[in-house]
Formats: structure tokens, sequence, C-alpha cells
């Protein structure tokens, strides 16, 4: 829950959280449970949440009362915008009827944003304006011979198969927070992005337009991640079901939650895989080197995208604010192609950064930072811009 000071017709506000939290564990019998922070601490209430619309109606019962009776407007995180929004939207019926065209894009999370913008609705009044912030719309600023597959025209024709991206949020906050911290505009900036966490990502950013990303379709293409493969051949799916007896359940079973870290060396932890890397055990060696080789190849790529002209490498996310390791491997001996990193301040602090840190060294001609994410006042700073339009 945020609060900006600034009445809307301001051109910079200001922003201050008031209130965080996280209701996870929905649907389950006994993971269900509401953490926020105060400045006591981390608080957990532990409740029954069968449903979304039981845990956002309990997330708004735990707000302070000054609070309930002051919400101006509510953003929300959708998923999949389709090729349809290229930015964030206005809720009215127009807006809901094309986040529905989209949820054969991402069945598994657009009816749940669907519903968390009914349930709003219910709680804050229709007079309360909705936004709701894309994941891909970062992403419609590519060209099409960087979204299109090699694939019959007419499948993209009839169903949209093309490349999408996702943590366009993501990116659209550290594109932002690099350029601020550079001193530099937006738009004369070039910038490699890599949002690492369980799920995991890059993005070439071209002055503030994203022209390419490792995700495509679906979450599932490009870097290893915690429990998704990334990048295979596409003709290993039908190799398994024709050659080896599996169903088209088992190998998406395969491909999104049995692959990745947890695929090769049975933990999707990175924490453990870390250990492991410098334990030197096999095959945690081996899952994090084939994580980091996919990044070094989409490093390569985006470079030569760029043409040459980088002017920050920045990691973001859970494993690339946290993981001194990571940033090493990723930028070992690219020395030479300007990507220079500062040993002693990667490792300080164990490696792990919460705020704005500039790691390359004095001779780097690529500037590498970590910026941590904030998607939550990104959505907020969004749907601020929306309203003041």
């Amino acid at each position: 829950l945020y609060r900006t000071p600034v009445p809307l017709g301001a051109s910079v506000p200001s922003w201050q959280c008031l209130v965080q939290g996280l209701a996870e564990g929905i649907g389950t019998t006994s993971q269900c449970r509401i953490k926020h922070e105060t400045e006591e601490g981390k608080i957990v209430h532990k409740l029954e949440l069968p449903n979304h619309r039981a845990a956002l109606e309990s997330v708004v019962g735990l707000l302070p009362a000054e609070y309930t009776g002051s919400i101006g407007s509510v953003g929300h995180r959708v998923v999949h915008g389709g090729e349809r929004f290229k930015s964030a939207a206005l809720i009215n019926n127009d807006v809901l009827q094309g986040i529905q065209a989209a949820t054969v894009l991402a069945p598994l999370h657009n009816p749940w944003n669907l519903l968390g913008i009914e349930v709003a609705e219910e709680l804050f009044g229709s007079d309360c304006p909705q936004v709701a912030v894309f994941d891909t719309a970062f992403h419609q600023t590519m060209k099409p011979y960087a979204y299109m597959y090699a694939l019959p025209y007419e499948l993209y024709e009839k169903y949209g198969i093309r490349r999408y991206g996702f943590h366009g949020t993501s990116y659209h906050f550290v594109a932002a927070e690099t350029a601020r911290v550079l001193g530099k505009p937006l738009e004369d900036l070039n910038i490699i992005a890599c949002h690492i966490g369980n799920g995991a990502s890059m993005c070439a950013i071209r002055g503030g337009s994203c022209i390419d990303t490792t995700m495509g379709l679906t979450p599932l293409e490009g870097l290893v991640m915690g429990t998704r493969s990334g990048d295979v051949d596409p003709a290993l799916p039908s190799h398994l079901m024709e050659n080896h007896g599996y169903s088209a359940a088992d190998v998406n079973a395969i491909l999104n939650k049995k692959s990745g870290l947890l695929g090769l060396c049975g933990t999707s932890d990175d924490r453990d895989v870390e250990q492991r890397y410098f334990d030197g055990e096999k095959l945690g060696t081996l899952a994090k080197e084939v994580q980091v080789h996919r990044m070094r190849k989409y490093l390569g790529a985006y470079l030569v995208a760029l043409n040459g002209e980088v002017d920050a490498l920045v990691f973001t996310g859970g494993l690339g604010e946290k993981s001194h390791l990571l940033r090493t491997l990723v930028c070992e001996g690219l020395s030479k192609l300007g990507f220079d990193i500062d040993e002693g301040i990667n490792k300080s602090k164990e490696g792990r950064f919460s705020e704005n840190t500039s790691l390359h060294t004095s001779s780097s001609s690529v500037q590498i930072w970590v910026i941590p994410t904030d998607e939550e006042l990104c959505i907020a700073q969004q749907t601020f811009a929306v309203l003041n339009e």
C-alpha cells in the first residue's frame, strides 16, 4: 500500500510505502498465511485462505482502519496482455474483455488476475479506479524479427503464436532506476538487464525500450531456472512421447516443474546449489555451470544486438541481487568486452545487496550494477501515471 503526497497533476510524485505484505499458501490445508512487515518486525497471521477471494478479503481486513477508507486507486499485476496492451490501462469493460481474450496465453494466471479485479471492485466500490499493469507490455517494442518464430505465419495470424516476454514490470522499474543512478536520460542508454530468481530472464534495452528478451510465448523459454528447463530442442517433447511413453501432460510437467536446477542436481534452491559448487560436488557444479553458460550465451547475443554499445549490465531479482558467485561467473574473462567486475565490492556484505550498488572497476567500459527491483512500487507508479494522464 503506497501513498503519494503529491496531488494528481503534479509532475514528480514521491512515494511512501505504508504497508507491505504477502498472502501465500492459498488453497492449501496447512501453509495458508499472511505475512507483513511492521516497525517491530515481521508478523505472520495463520488464516484459512481457501481461494484468492478469501485471501484478498483477509488482506483488506488486516489493513489499519485509517487506510481502508482512503484508498484512491488499485493497481493490478496482470501476467499477459497479448499484443493489444502495450502499456498499463485503466480498467473498464473493454479492458476486461482484452484480459479475458489473453487468458488462452496465460490460463494459470489471467483468470486469477481477473478475480482480483472483481473482488477489489466489491471491496472498494466501482468509483475507485483500477489499473492493469501487464507483465508483457514492456516487451511490445520488440521488432517482428525478434518476436516471430520461424513457423507457418498462419499460426501467428490465427492464434497469436509469437514471443511475448515476461518480467516486464521489473524491467520497466530497473531501466528507469538505472538511468537515475547513472544520471543520464533513459533514451540515451543501452542496458542488458538480468532478472534472476527462481524464474529468470534477460532483456536487451535500447533507449528505454526492449529490443529482445529471453522468455517467449510462455515463461519456459530462455534461461535455466529453478524448475524450468529454459531452451531445449523443440523435438524433445515428441521424442519423449513417441519413443518413451510420456504423455503431453508428463512432458509439460517435466519441462516446467522438474527441470532447471532441480532437474540437474535435485534442488531448486540456489543457496544449496552454490554451496555444492563451492564444495566441488559434481551435480551441483554442473547445474551452476549450465545456468551460467546459458546466461553468457545471451549476454553475448545482446551485446551484438546492441551493436556492442552497452552502458550498463544490471543484475536484479532474488539471485541477481544476492549471489556474488553468479555475478562473478557471468562476468568472468570478459574484461576485453568491457565487463570488468570489482570482486572486492562484489563480495562485500557477503555479496547480498538490498540497495543500488555499482560493481565495476574504474577501467570497465560497461558499468555493472545491482539494482534491486521493486515491482510493487512500479505498479503503483504506473497506476498513478495512467490516472494522471
